[in-house]
């Protein structure tokens, strides 16, 4: 009986978050001004049209930001898997006097606000130029610390084993770490990644202060520029939300097991 209440209040806890989402989509493809607020309006599929589609994608460079948000996204998650597991393997399986005071340096870096770093970082890019540029938004987002914790996390709990044979056949730190503890911690570094892509994907303020041309900008600094001359057309603001959230949605639905297995295994002790 208890996990039948447990399954239903999952399902109408689904049903409360899927609602707003499937109303977008419904209102991006009904005529301007339908919003579809009644049942009626929601399955009366005679009236569907592109045009809010097509009015978006040509007035707007709504395909420009998304495809810089994706290139962003892409490197930014690459570079600090890669950076957070070489640390986490350190951290977790070397041994060396100061570990302890390095690693709590690091995780330090997440009490600390990205609002109080702004203004020495806007400073900082802007000495080495890289403002109006992508790698302005990319090397400040290499320094959260979040995947290292997890990742060493997930280290913690393998076998010291692993490590032992490898170094009995000669096996050195770096091909170490990328041929035994890489391939056991892909769950976990691809459940960090999605993170890592979609905290990418939706940052806001950084990009607003680093780019200034419309043409540099990503799609979340453009997509507010376009919704604020379009504030009275709900279906145009719906629409250019659901091309802004169709990418994010197709990430997690093909790395959905991933997520689930990553974080599950995160915790586990061996």
């Amino acid at each position: 009986m208890a996990r039948i209440l447990i399954y239903l209040l999952t399902l109408l806890l689904a049903v409360v978050f899927v609602i707003p989402l499937v109303w977008m989509f419904v209102v991006s493809f009904k005529p301007e001004g339908v919003s579809a607020i009644t049942i009626k309006e929601w399955i009366d599929f005679s009236d569907l049209t592109l045009r809010n589609y097509t009015k978006v994608l040509t007035e707007s460079q709504i395909l420009t930001w998304t495809w810089n948000s994706l290139v962003i996204g892409v490197i930014t998650t690459i570079i600090t898997i890669a950076i957070s597991s070489l640390a986490a393997f350190a951290f977790s399986r070397k041994s060396f006097k100061t570990k302890g005071f390095w690693f709590l340096l690091c995780v330090s870096g997440l009490l600390i606000p990205t609002e109080a770093m702004l203004i020495p970082l806007y400073e900082t890019v802007l000495k080495i130029q890289l403002l109006d540029n992508i790698w302005g938004i990319i090397l400040p987002s290499l320094t959260n610390p979040l995947g290292l914790i997890l990742i060493k996390q997930f280290m913690d709990g393998l076998p010291k084993d692993y490590k032992e044979a490898a170094q009995i056949d000669g096996c050195k730190d770096l091909r170490m770490w990328w041929s035994i503890y890489v391939p056991l911690t892909r769950s976990a570094m691809i459940s960090i990644g999605i993170f890592y892509f979609i905290m990418s994907w939706n940052n806001f303020i950084w990009p607003y202060i680093a780019i200034n041309t419309e043409e540099s900008m990503v799609l979340a600094t453009g997509l507010p520029t376009f919704l604020a001359n379009n504030v009275l057309h709900v279906n145009t603001i719906m629409t250019a939300s659901a091309i802004a959230a169709i990418p994010t949605m197709i990430v997690f639905i093909l790395l959905q097991r991933h997520i689930v297995q990553g974080v599950a295994m995160t915790g586990v002790k061996g």
